[in-house]
């Protein structure tokens, strides 16, 4: 199939590279788990070489880009069962933008990647912004969506301080689709941190905790779920995959520790969604209501972003916006003909992001639309935006009285859970 080919082709395109300029990038490089004083810059090179990773505050103008520091990188060792090299970068000024690149080094020659982007954590009260995606799964014929997409987030004039992905980065979790993941968002990956959840797909295996360094968190090797505190806002990210009542009981714990904070703005990221007009899967198909809506609720989240529908929707319930942004690339899907309640904005033809800008005085999300699916097509759909809202800061007390929320009882049976597992809600 197409899309297989290109899988093929990104791969040969790497040897071929390898071969005239020595050492080669085949993946990256991307960063992740970004704070006040850190980040860490990923990649997988063939061969696998030693590095220098260069850096320096970015430059307004970015012809005359300086790099004052940098940190070298010892090759991987041949007996470690892992692909991606993972570099710190510590002892950063908060509140700053930095630019970065990866030399690799062969001997004696040196091959440099293009010129990356990431923030340390901002002041509080200052402005934040962050793109929001899902279902990047490869599609098997036709033109690249992925890359639509990406090349649309990469190209937007926002300066992002991360990327979300709301799960089923890949369409299985196997070298090749990883391989043309990569290829098709390598210039989105230069944009800002990367910080995924899992989604179906992923499978939970070893390759995706390979590629990411995400938030503090738990869970398998400590990233299955994940909490990003950043100035006046926070995002949870949690694993519906889990199906096993500890876990789910542990993610309950994990999201009413992380979302009780003092934090202005509040944001939750997971791949199923809680409520939504699907023809496959209809509302509350999943039983999230009844896991995590009431947390949600009570600590007052603004928004929950979700993936696995392939179609845009704009839910509000109880005073939580839940948006399904399952619009990457993967192949669309039909929603119902009649919206579920509460249902704003429902769309089903379309490939899109969200991005999103937090201040004092609230919550600006836009929903921009990258291309229509026609007659089996993507045709580009430049300067439109699916949806536009703002949410206003409220005060705590005020935002008390309205929701008039009850307390979160984390009581679920051990029996109602099981039944929950039983029905296999993550298909």
């Amino acid at each position: 199939m197409a899309m297989r080919l290109l899988g093929t082709i990104s791969l040969l395109i790497a040897m071929s590279a390898t071969s005239v300029f020595g050492a080669a990038f085949v993946h990256g490089p991307y960063t992740g788990a970004p704070s006040s004083d850190s980040v860490t810059v990923s990649w997988i090179s063939e061969p696998p070489v030693a590095a220098r990773v260069e850096y320096g505050v970015r430059s307004e103008n970015g012809d005359d880009q300086a790099f004052t520091d940098s940190i070298n990188v010892p090759p991987l060792e041949d007996n470690i069962l892992v692909d991606t090299t993972h570099a710190v970068l510590s002892g950063l000024d908060p509140a700053t933008r930095y630019a970065y690149r990866v030399v690799l080094i062969e001997e004696l020659e040196e091959f440099s990647s293009p010129t990356g982007y990431f923030a340390t954590e901002p002041n509080a009260g200052d402005s934040v912004s962050f793109a929001v995606l899902a279902d990047t799964q490869q599609q098997l014929e036709g033109v690249n969506r992925l890359e639509l997409v990406a090349d649309a987030i990469a190209a937007d004039p926002m300066d992002f301080d991360f990327i979300l992905h709301a799960g089923d980065v890949v369409e299985s979790p196997s070298m090749m689709y990883w391989d043309h993941w990569f290829a098709s968002f390598d210039d989105m990956l230069l944009r800002a941190p990367m910080i995924p959840v899992l989604g179906n797909h992923e499978d939970n295996h070893d390759s995706y905790f390979d590629a990411f360094e995400l938030p503090p968190g738990a869970g398998k090797d400590n990233e299955r779920w994940w909490a990003l505190h950043w100035a006046d806002l926070v995002v949870v990210g949690l694993d519906t995959n889990a199906n096993k009542a500890n876990e789910i009981r542990q993610q309950q714990a994990w999201a009413q520790q992380h979302l009780s904070g003092s934090e202005t703005h509040k944001f939750v990221i997971f791949h199923h969604p809680v409520f939504l007009s699907n023809s496959e899967s209809g509302d509350t198909t999943y039983f999230y209501d009844a896991l995590y809506h009431p947390i949600f609720v009570e600590n007052r989240v603004d928004i929950v972003f979700n993936g696995h529908s392939h179609h845009y929707e704009h839910i509000v319930r109880d005073g939580v916006t839940y948006l399904v942004v399952g619009g990457g690339g993967a192949e669309l899907r039909e929603t119902t003909p009649e919206d579920i309640q509460d249902s704003h904005v429902s769309v089903e033809d379309r490939y899109f992001y969200a991005r999103v800008t937090t201040s004092p005085d609230g919550i600006a999300v836009e929903t921009v639309s990258v291309a229509r699916e026609i007659g089996g097509t993507a045709v580009l759909t430049p300067d439109l935006l699916l949806d536009s809202f703002f949410l206003p800061t409220e005060p705590a007390s005020e935002t008390d009285q309205a929701t008039g929320a009850e307390p979160f009882q984390a009581i679920i049976s051990a029996a109602a859970l099981a039944l929950i597992a039983f029905l296999g809600f993550h298909s």
